[in-house]
Formats: C-alpha cells, structure tokens, sequence
C-alpha cells in the first residue's frame, strides 16, 4: 500500500513540473527506442547524454526559481514595507520641439 502512495505523490509531484516531466518521458523514449531510430548503442547513448543534460537545466531552472520565491517572501516578511519592483509605464522623456 506503502508503495502505491509513493509512486501516486511522485505523479504529483513530477506532474507539478512539466519541463520535468517532458525531459522524464523522452528519455524513456529512448530507452524504450519508441521511435525506433537508435540502432547502436552510440546512437542511443548520444541521445540519452543530450536529453540529461536537457533535464539537468530544466532542475537547475525550477531550483533557481524556488529559491527565488522563498527570498521574496522571506523579504516580504522581514520587511513588509517594501515594494515589489513592477513592470514601468513609462515611455521615457518626451524630446520638445525646438
């Protein structure tokens, strides 16, 4: 039962990611040869090198914009006056005729 629970919040949780979960499913693709493109091994471990590295960026991206959020909101908590920094509206200065 213990098991089953594991892998249903390991769904979630990969499922919560989907740059993750993209990068998990085709580099079971290749290891499944789905496509059926790979007839070395060379081929196949080319492939599998390219998509880990793909996932490990796609880690490093979702890691970077967790630690992001947790100092925006350790920031908001220990100083709850400042501001958030929003997109400007405006155009730049206006030149005067002459």
């Amino acid at each position: 039962m213990e098991k089953d629970e594991n892998l249903q919040t390991l769904l979630v949780r990969i499922q919560a990611h989907p740059g993750l979960e993209e990068r998990i499913e085709a580099i079971l693709d290749i290891m499944e040869n789905k496509s059926g493109e790979f007839v070395t091994a060379d081929q196949a471990e080319g492939k599998a090198i390219e998509e880990i590295q793909k996932l490990g960026q796609e880690l490093l991206k979702g890691w970077a914009l967790n630690q992001q959020n947790k100092s925006v909101k350790i920031a908001e908590q220990t100083h709850p006056s400042v501001k958030r920094h929003g997109k400007k509206n405006s155009t730049g200065k206006q030149h005067l005729e002459k």
